[in-house]
């Protein structure tokens, strides 16, 4: 099952590799032209009433107009290594994590980026970061690396974990010293101190895990493979799973800011919303972007999607169900 699963990720990941190499119109390259909807955007955040997205051959976008227009503020033409994932350290400095262990540094709100980290002799891909403070920072991918940073992503260091190599996809914390961490083959890992040390929780579920969220007090949501959801209440010491009715894989994921709703996001453009009593709200589809990678909610209360085929500006009236 083991070696099932480590094949079943390796081949994802080259169907990935293989659309983020293939050909695009040259106009792509030019801001000015820049159609977001050609390229494969793999995750995006909210910095300063600013949204940045990053995706595939190390495009990174930013829009000041809450997605209406998008400008392109890196592309790494000479070795386009696909990003994975982007986060926010403080109103000005994000990181943006990728193939090849690549980290990159943004020190002004996504306008500019300096390069951190690179290994291009291993390939190994980068899955995310995380940092509660945003000087203290997690990075965590494939084949079970992670890597500490405490000064604010400048530099890293490889951390063990008790684990067997297995691939780390998500990484949430609340407020507090409590961190939990989810990857394949219902990998989960937590910490209540801070990250300085990690337990491995008893698996409650058997295939891999794509995303885990932090709502509020001590309740969390992990999701992952044909549709499991799990809710716990008590931080992770007891999961019970929600019905949402669909199989499609999940991938994504935004929280509310007061921690009450969540949507999550996956193939086919699906989209669910749960409250913090871990209840389904409501399930439904959104067509145009393919498989649905992220997602952010905008003060407004709409939400802005990234995928396979692109962005997608605000999902009017999908958030209606948590009123």
């Amino acid at each position: 099952m083991y070696r099932l699963i480590s094949y079943s990720f390796c081949l994802m990941v080259a169907a990935l590799v293989l659309f983020a190499f293939s050909p695009r119109d040259d106009n792509e390259a030019d801001g000015e032209h820049f159609n977001v909807r050609r390229i494969q955007f793999n995750d995006l955040v909210t910095v300063d009433g600013r949204l940045v997205a990053v995706g595939e051959r190390g495009t990174i976008v930013v829009s000041e107009n809450n997605g209406q227009a998008w400008k392109v503020t890196h592309r790494d033409t000479e070795v386009p290594v696909t990003l994975t994932d982007i986060s926010v350290l403080s109103d000005k400095v994000l990181l943006a994590v990728g193939h090849d262990s690549v980290i990159l540094r943004s020190e002004d709100g996504g306008l500019s980026w300096a390069l951190i980290m690179r290994d291009a002799e291993t390939g190994e891909p980068l899955l995310g970061t995380w940092s509660a403070d945003g000087q203290n920072v997690f990075a965590y991918g494939s084949f079970g690396k992670f890597l500490v940073s405490s000064d604010a992503g400048k530099t890293f260091a490889a951390q063990e974990l008790d684990i067997f190599g297995e691939h780390l996809s998500a990484m949430a914390g609340d407020a507090g010293d409590v961190r939990i961490m989810v990857g394949e083959m219902g990998l989960v890992m937590r910490s209540l101190d801070a990250g300085t040390s990690w337990e491995k929780l008893d698996p409650f579920y058997k295939g891999s895990l794509f995303g885990v969220a932090y709502m509020h007090g001590t309740r969390w949501v992990a999701y992952g493979m044909r549709g499991h959801v799990f809710f716990s209440e008590d931080n992770g010491e007891h999961w019970t799973q929600v019905n949402i009715g669909s199989e499609l894989p999940l991938y994504g994921h935004a929280v509310s800011p007061d921690g009450k709703h969540m949507v999550i996001v996956g193939t086919a453009g699906i989209l669910v919303s749960l409250n913090d009593q871990g209840q389904l709200l409501d399930t439904s589809n959104v067509s145009g972007l393919g498989t649905l990678t992220s997602a952010v909610i905008l003060p407004s209360g709409n939400i802005v999607a990234a995928g396979q085929r692109g962005l997608m500006q605000s999902l009017h009236g999908h958030v209606t169900a948590w009123n």
